[in-house]
């Protein structure tokens, strides 16, 4: 069952030099119950394709695939808007 729905500052903290202790352990807990939006998907990806191309890109490139495998995006439908 989702409980958890994850926004862009979480997904991209993971991926920091340092990432926070508490959310890196958070997300570790609660993995198996927990999403994304389509929003953040399309954030992460238009922040990705911002960047000038470069190992950092290849990187997030990889860390989204990644990201895309492991969580569920939910659409962002007419029932998700009331």
């Amino acid at each position: 069952m989702l409980r958890f729905l994850l926004d862009t500052n979480i997904i991209s903290e993971l991926q920091r030099p340092n990432p926070n202790c508490g959310v890196v352990d958070c997300v570790a807990k609660y993995h198996h119950q927990s999403a994304i939006s389509a929003i953040t998907w399309h954030e992460l990806n238009f922040g990705c394709d911002r960047l000038p191309p470069s190992n950092r890109r290849n990187q997030l490139r990889s860390y989204l695939a990644q990201i895309a495998e492991t969580l569920p995006i939910l659409p962002y439908d007419q029932a998700a808007a009331y």
